[in-house]
């Protein structure tokens, strides 16, 4: 048998070495001129080297190096069972049917998409939309919920090419990612959707370019714009009504206009962290003049603002948290305030050791989180319980003779007994008698401090604080 076997093989070799082609199976005279190698079976299947691969990027159990085109069928591996071959560097499976995805559609053309209805392409709930190249739409699209993917930003495009209406349009939210979005025609937009309120959008790693109007995202309950390249768009993009709105790394070039970001409505959150805006001449970079209330809190973070343009447009409430290359720090840890007597006046001292408050006009500088709603007074309007520092300079003269006098910062109308400082004033002798006072104060939303004071020996002895700045921080 042996013998026999070695002969088979022998003059297979001879054969093949002889015309250069071979063919095993039925009709072994018949071969195609182009087959170097053919088998041909009416009820018999080749068999492929079975093997347990437990790594796309290692040849074992085959013995490295393993040439390009090498077949294999995968079994028992770490590896899903099915065909394998080696491009050079890594074992790529060979998809069928059977093992991909059954809700998800390539789109190389727009008849891969739904046909449109009433100019408006519906997508299939559940579905993948991979693009792939450049696909220009003469129809609207619904996302209704799907993921419309790409591989790469710089060459897979949607083009929305009609010179009225939107890209995106409708009530339902989706995802969309890897994608250049252009509508760069006059008259049109890249979105005009009004979600539900139980929607979410989620847009990132896009390019977002040359579009006439990047549009309005009204209404949802996650508007999530992260890792957004804006590049020449005529007008930016439009947040109205979003119950939490986060934009995460946004690019928004010198080759944009008009305003970049309009935040208008009511919000539960809104957060825009780290990216930059570069507002050239006449442009604005963000535009909060249009927020009418935030329920929780806005935060605005490490985002880079630079350019002649106006950076922010509007004043941001107590509700925001702000700290931003660029643009003034706004939040609770950093509220100041001061005040300083503009007009002096005489306190009335009607009881001995009986403390008053200060008397004369002031003036109120430098109020980040703090108002000056009346004379003499600092009221914290941040929303956290913050300590601060307080700190007064004064100089003050008696009405006449030589009497000591006590001061002290008061909390809400009561006495701070850590900040009383005492001083004798000579005002016989026209003298002007200067001390500092300094204390910390805990405070709240609403809490308010003044500057009190008493006569410790005498009950009608007035006096006058001639110049007198009191300052928290």
């Amino acid at each position: 048998m042996k013998t026999r076997i070695l002969l088979s093989i022998s003059l297979l070799l001879a054969i093949a070495h002889s015309y250069a082609q071979v063919k095993i199976g039925n009709n072994p005279n018949s071969i195609n001129a182009n087959s170097l190698f053919e088998m041909e079976s009416t009820n018999k299947g080749l068999l492929a080297p079975r093997v347990a691969l437990n790594s796309v990027s290692s040849a074992s159990p085959l013995t490295a190096p393993v040439p390009s085109g090498m077949l294999v069928y995968s079994s028992g591996g770490t590896l899903p069972d099915g065909f394998y071959f080696w491009n050079g560097t890594k074992w790529l499976a060979i998809q069928s049917a059977g093992n991909t995805r059954t809700n998800y559609v390539l789109v190389k053309s727009p008849a891969d998409l739904p046909a449109p209805i009433s100019g408006v392409i519906t997508l299939v709930a559940g579905t993948t939309y991979e693009v792939n190249g450049t696909i220009a739409l003469t129809s609207k699209i619904n996302l209704n919920g799907c993921y419309m993917v790409g591989m790469d930003a710089n060459n897979d495009k949607l083009v929305y090419t009609p010179g009225t209406g939107e890209l995106f349009t409708g009530t339902k939210g989706g995802t969309i990612k890897t994608l250049t979005l252009v509508a760069n025609t006059a008259g049109s937009k890249l979105f005009n959707v009004s979600l539900v309120a139980t929607e979410n959008l989620l847009v990132r790693d896009v390019i977002i370019a040359n579009c006439a109007d990047v549009g309005l995202v009204r209404g949802g309950n996650i508007i999530f714009f992260s890792v957004i390249n804006y590049a020449g768009n005529t007008t930016g993009i439009t947040y109205q009504d979003n119950i939490n709105l986060l934009l995460d790394n946004t690019a928004w070039f010198s080759t944009n206009s008009g305003t970049f970001e309009k935040i208008i409505g009511t919000f539960t959150i809104i957060e825009k962290l780290g990216g930059f805006s570069q507002a050239g001449t006449g442009t604005i970079a963000m535009d909060i003049t249009g927020i009418t209330t935030i329920n929780e809190v806005g935060n605005l973070k490490n985002t880079a603002f630079v350019g002649t343009g106006t950076r922010i447009n509007g004043i941001f409430s107590k509700k925001w948290e702000v700290e931003a290359a660029g643009i003034n720090t706004e939040k609770d840890a950093s509220a100041t305030g001061s005040l300083y007597i503009s007009t002096a006046a005489s306190t009335n001292i009607t009881n001995i050791n009986t403390p008053v408050k200060v008397a004369g006009t002031t003036t109120a500088t430098e109020l980040v989180r703090f108002t000056s709603p009346t004379s003499n007074r600092l009221l914290y309007d941040g929303t956290k319980t913050r300590t601060f520092q307080v700190s007064v300079a004064l100089s003050a003269t008696a009405a006449s003779g030589t009497y000591i006098y006590s001061f002290y910062i008061y909390k809400n109308g009561v006495q701070v007994p850590s900040s009383r400082q005492r001083v004798k004033v000579y005002s016989s002798l026209g003298d002007i008698q200067s001390l500092p006072i300094v204390c910390t104060v805990t405070l709240a939303a609403g809490d308010y401090i003044e500057l009190w004071a008493e006569n410790n020996d005498d009950a009608v002895t007035d006096i006058t604080a001639q110049n007198m700045t009191l300052t928290v921080k």
